[in-house]
C-alpha cells in the first residue's frame, strides 16, 4: 500500500476558522462604519445620516415613488361663478341677475326678487343702486345690510324742436 500523506485534521479546522473570520470582517464590519448603532446603542454613537437607502439588514425600505396605481387627485368641482354681476350704476333690463350668491349677503330693495338660490334679479327695467340700510325694522335686524336696488328709467320725452 501507497503511505499516503493526509494532513492532519487540525489543519482543516484552522483553514474554516480562518475563512469564517475573513467572512466576518468582509460583511459584518462595514456596518460600523455608515449605520454603527442605528437601532443599538443610541448614547454612545454619533452617526450621521446619509441621502442614500437604508444599510441595516432585515429591514426593507420605502419606496419613495407611488407604483403605476389610480391617482388620488382629480375631484375638483367646478366653479359656481357667484359674485356681482352688474355694477352699480349700469342699466339693466328686467330679468337680468344682479347678483348670485349663497345665502344673502346683498338683500333684494325695490324693484329686485329674490330666486330659489338666492339669486337677485331685476323685475323692471332700469339702474342699478347699491345702499347700505336695515332691511326691515325688527329687534334683530338693527345691523346695516347691503341693499340691492332698481331705480326705473323715466321714459325721455321727446321735444318737437322746430328748426329754422
Amino acid at each position: 500500500m501507497a503511505h499516503r500523506t493526509s494532513s492532519p485534521p487540525t489543519l482543516l479546522l484552522l483553514l474554516a476558522v480562518a475563512v469564517l473570520v475573513a467572512f466576518a470582517i468582509a460583511f459584518v464590519a462595514p456596518q460600523k462604519e455608515i449605520g454603527a448603532g442605528v437601532r443599538g446603542n443610541f448614547v454612545s454613537t454619533n452617526v450621521i445620516r446619509t441621502c442614500g437607502p437604508s444599510v441595516s439588514r432585515g429591514l426593507s425600505t420605502m419606496a419613495h415613488k407611488k407604483g403605476s396605481g389610480s391617482t388620488e387627485n382629480g375631484r375638483d368641482s367646478q366653479s359656481k361663478r357667484l359674485g356681482l354681476k352688474v355694477t352699480h350704476g349700469k342699466v339693466v333690463p328686467a330679468g337680468s341677475i344682479i347678483f348670485r350668491q349663497r345665502g344673502l349677503t346683498v338683500h333684494p330693495g325695490k324693484n329686485v326678487g329674490v330666486g330659489k338660490d338666492n339669486t337677485l334679479f331685476a323685475t323692471k327695467t332700469g339702474v342699478v343702486q347699491f345702499s347700505n340700510g336695515s332691511v326691515n325694522r325688527a329687534k334683530k335686524s338693527k345691523r346695516i345690510r347691503k341693499i340691492a336696488h332698481i331705480i326705473p328709467e323715466e321714459p325721455v320725452a321727446e321735444t318737437h324742436v322746430e328748426q329754422l
